[in-house]
């Protein structure tokens, strides 16, 4: 991972060198190695013999004594003091660590969103780790490159509120933040973190990375991962002891078309994470042998569903597929599948049933009556419910009448969508 990082520093501080027509060149052995050194060009800035703390990697608590206000967390150097005693830290209470990613900071939206949820209905010590200084655009490689040092200096704080009394504690990170939490694991041990959280881990700069560069299932007791743009800002593999792969796993429902395409599949992980840790109907999904398994087409939909998101079983283990609504609340609860034709396909045929109320009400309220032909009727539906839907990649089932995408079935059903 890091020799193409390394390559491709050196080719853009060579190219700023040779734009600003200067004649200073830069060695990486001519560095001092006593102390970090810094290297700045334009917006990016690459870090060489870190040493933690570091002005550029922040953290801030909040609590129900701080929700908006949060206190800033500082540490003294080569010795564990720390100012966490003068503030409203309690080590009784469950700690979260978010940790954001590329060319953000802690007031991402839906890393914002997370913070505000948790604090609605339970008292967390919520830590935000700010390391924007060191991850500007457009100097991704350089982002990649520092993300072991923030992973680092992190655990340095994870080792503070350990020393206080802190137990159950949670590392949520989103993107390029996911990765970093990796770091963080690898710098603690022999100690490992309760749970780990994974938000649509960063894709680039990781795709060949071994287990030790990269978020996996051995970084902590629990890891569990949430997929919502796989292929392209998302890593794609299976990384935690449950994965799940939100409609898909790549395009997000009410995300096609709009102006940041790409930016809104890879931020709906931590908006459905976030409404996971308050929702009534909760995120539900059903398993599936593999990912590759599901884009074959070989995983359709199944009523046997577990809870995923915050409350989540940590004993849960496999591969697991989702399906949410196209706006907020996301939550679509439980689905039945009584109108799949998996029913049809693997049991004895049963006589059709009377045509449900649902669709004679749809038929007459929101249909044009000259609309006779199926594929008509078909466009018409999705068009109403989710203009998105097509985008997936798996088969879009029918139930027994040959009208309705069962899929979205019961997010019409219960969400009286018609």
């Amino acid at each position: 991972m890091y020799s193409l990082g390394v390559i491709v520093i050196l080719g853009l501080l060579c190219y700023v060198c040779a734009q600003n027509k200067t004649d200073q060149t830069i060695y990486l052995h001519q560095l001092p190695n006593t102390r970090q050194t810094t290297v700045s060009f334009g917006p990016c800035r690459v870090v060489f013999n870190p040493q933690c703390p570091d002005p550029d990697v922040t953290f801030f608590m909040y609590s129900t004594a701080n929700p908006e206000n949060p206190e800033q967390i500082f540490m003294a150097p080569h010795v564990r003091e720390t100012n966490l005693d003068k503030t409203a830290f309690d080590p009784s209470k469950p700690s979260k660590i978010i940790i954001h990613g590329y060319n953000s900071n802690m007031f991402l939206n839906g890393l914002t969103e997370l913070r505000k949820e948790y604090l609605k209905t339970n008292d967390y010590n919520i830590f935000a780790v700010d390391w924007s200084p060191l991850n500007q655009a457009p100097c991704y490689p350089a982002a990649v490159w520092n993300s072991r040092h923030v992973g680092t200096c992190t655990a340095q704080l994870v080792d503070r509120i350990k020393d206080m009394g802190a137990s159950d504690i949670h590392i949520i990170g989103f993107s390029l933040g996911a990765q970093i939490a990796n770091f963080l694991s690898v710098a603690l041990r022999p100690y490992k973190l309760p749970r780990i959280t994974g938000l649509d881990p960063a894709l680039p700069g990781f795709i060949t990375a071994s287990t030790e560069n990269k978020l996996d299932r051995t970084d902590a007791n629990f890891v569990d991962v949430y997929h919502t743009n796989a292929f392209m800002q998302g890593k794609a593999e299976e990384s935690g002891h449950v994965d799940f792969y939100f409609n898909g796993g790549s395009i997000q429902p009410g995300c096609w078309g709009t102006e940041n395409f790409f930016s809104c599949n890879h931020h709906r992980a931590p908006l459905y994470y976030a409404e996971s840790i308050n929702s009534d109907k909760g995120f539900w999904g059903w398993q599936c042998p593999s990912y590759q398994t599901y884009l074959f087409g070989g995983c359709p939909p199944n009523e046997v569903q577990v809870l995923l998101g915050e409350s989540i079983d940590k004993a849960l283990m496999g591969t697991y597929m989702v399906i949410t609504s196209s706006a907020p609340p996301f939550a679509i609860g439980r689905f039945n599948t009584s109108f799949s034709i998996n029913r049809v396909k693997y049991a004895p045929p049963t006589p059709p049933p009377k045509p449900a109320p649902l669709m004679e009400k749809y038929e007459q309220e929101v249909l044009n009556p000259s609309i006779v032909e199926e594929d008509q009727l078909f466009n018409e539906i999705l068009e109403e419910q989710n203009k998105n839907a097509n985008s997936l990649p798996s088969p879009i089932y029918y139930d027994d009448f040959g009208i309705l995408p069962n899929y979205f079935y019961n997010e019409f059903h219960n969400n009286k969508i018609v």
